[in-house]
């Protein structure tokens, strides 16, 4: 199912004591603003992790360090903007 922000609705089961420790992690770290964000990034990093790019994505962090310090003016990317880029990359390594 596509909701109203154009975004693919996924559900799955869980443990009641793994929601739990999502819900203490979110609120612990402040990393999050939901788990839907929590799981999405998760996701994300498990593909990375899975397909082998973790060097990729160190160097990609690390480039973009160096550009930052070049660059007077950058703001941080939101959520939305970091899955689109991801989605976009994704799609880039499987043509």
């Amino acid at each position: 199912m596509v909701n109203s922000k154009g975004k693919t609705i996924m559900s799955f089961s869980a443990e009641p004591g793994f929601v739990k420790l999502v819900d203490r992690t979110i609120e612990k770290t402040e990393a999050y603003h939901s788990k839907s964000e929590f799981l999405r990034d998760a996701a994300r990093q498990r593909i990375i992790q899975l397909m082998g790019l973790e060097e990729e994505m160190k160097r990609i962090h690390k480039a973009t360090l160096k550009l930052r310090k070049k660059v007077k003016r950058y703001h941080h990317l939101t959520q939305e903007e970091r899955d689109k880029l991801a989605l976009s990359y994704l799609k880039g390594i499987h043509q």
